[in-house]
């Protein structure tokens, strides 16, 4: 089961944002109208427009920020990573929920633009300084070459600067705390307190899903070679710490008799962990 029920082939575009950043206020308001509605087939503008005070932008481009950081599913509705935030953090203040939201919008398969992954696999890393023009350069030169387009670059500047608030504005993804700016206007990855290890675990069962969806087992250093760690800033060593705890709860198998070692995914479903993170198992 993974988290999103990701549409296939379907992730957010670069101008999904509408110069918008996160914003969680916004999203907290799509996930009441949800629940209090009981909404399983998804939400429409119509309704949104009727039980929110969102304005005409936030209305197009929140439900997709909620989709894009796996709060919602692909059918508008909530979804299973959604389903328990809304329940047990609806505030959507908790690191853990932070981070996975972070994680959807970073993953290489989606739901999040593909030019997320890029930024963060390229700049965000613990002690790396850059500046907005370098942020703007490695979108720029993504869509390139991945869709053999160029952009407009005050188009780029725009998404750039959305990319930059999701992480830096209190009402974006604050509480993990990777970035910071400097005193000379450029940006600074910080050395985040670790992402709890139940939030890496939903993460890492989704990522495997989507990108070995055919393989029981692969090798250790596969999955420590991937961007999977570099989406969590985190070494080799946390690594082995949420396949311990994994193994522990009856999710991996890992066999170290002799290299290459092997890391076999036995269990599939996300809502044991989820109710790890969030303290009701």
């Amino acid at each position: 089961m993974e988290l999103t029920n990701k549409k296939e082939n379907q992730r957010l575009g670069i101008t999904f944002h509408r110069t918008f950043s996160l914003n969680r206020p916004a999203i907290r308001q799509i996930l009441k109208i949800l629940s209090d509605r009981n909404l399983k087939k998804g939400i429409s503008r119509k309704e949104l427009e009727e039980n929110s005070d969102l304005g005409s932008i936030y209305l197009e481009s929140m439900p997709r920020w909620a989709w894009g950081s796996g709060i919602m599913s692909y059918d508008k509705s909530l979804s299973i990573f959604g389903t328990y935030s809304n329940q047990f953090d609806p505030m959507i203040e908790q690191p853990g929920t932070q981070w996975l939201m972070h994680y959807h919008l970073s993953a290489p398969q989606g739901p999040g633009p593909s030019f997320w992954h890029e930024a963060i696999t390229r700049l965000i890393f613990t002690g790396n300084i850059f500046t907005g023009e370098d942020l703007v350069e490695a979108i720029g030169n993504h869509i390139w070459q991945t869709e053999n387009r160029i952009l407009a670059k005050r188009g780029v500047q725009s998404t750039a600067t959305v990319f930059l608030g999701t992480y830096l504005k209190p009402e974006g993804l604050n509480k993990i705390h990777i970035l910071e700016t400097t005193d000379s206007g450029r940006y600074r990855v910080c050395e985040p307190a670790p992402a709890p290890i139940w939030a890496i675990s939903c993460a890492l069962v989704d990522y495997w899903l989507a990108n070995y969806p055919d393989r029981l087992g692969i090798s250790l250093d596969t999955l420590a070679d991937s961007s999977f760690l570099k989406i969590f800033l985190m070494g080799k060593s946390r690594l082995m710490e949420v396949l311990q705890a994994m193994q522990e709860a009856g999710y991996v198998e890992l066999h170290r008799t002799a290299p290459p070692y092997q890391v076999v995914l036995v269990r599939q479903d996300t809502e044991g962990l989820l109710k790890k993170l969030y303290g009701t198992d």
